[in-house]
């Protein structure tokens, strides 16, 4: 997963409005199979995040492997964005 300096900025403005320390980042399951899903949380004591751009990223089994080809960036809207380059379009 790449976090852009651009994003970071919001990611971590959105986490500190929110009491929050990290980036979960999980699979979901939907219409078109299953993708990932975005949320904030805090990190236990005993979980070990990996820190993408300075923000703490909690992730495990599947989600490893479908974050790869995962860009947070920001749009010229000033609006996060998630862009998947294995993402199949018209789903």
């Amino acid at each position: 997963m790449i976090i852009t300096d651009e994003a970071k900025v919001v990611l971590a403005e959105m986490l500190k409005e929110n009491g929050q320390d990290s980036l979960q980042a999980s699979l979901q399951q939907g219409c078109c199979g299953t993708s990932l899903y975005f949320s904030f949380t805090n990190k236990k004591a005993d979980e070990q995040p990996v820190v993408i751009n300075g923000i703490n990223v909690l992730m495990e089994g599947e989600a490893v492997f479908k974050t790869n080809t995962v860009t947070i960036k920001v749009d010229s809207n000033g609006k996060l964005v998630v862009e998947d380059t294995n993402q199949s379009a018209g789903c």
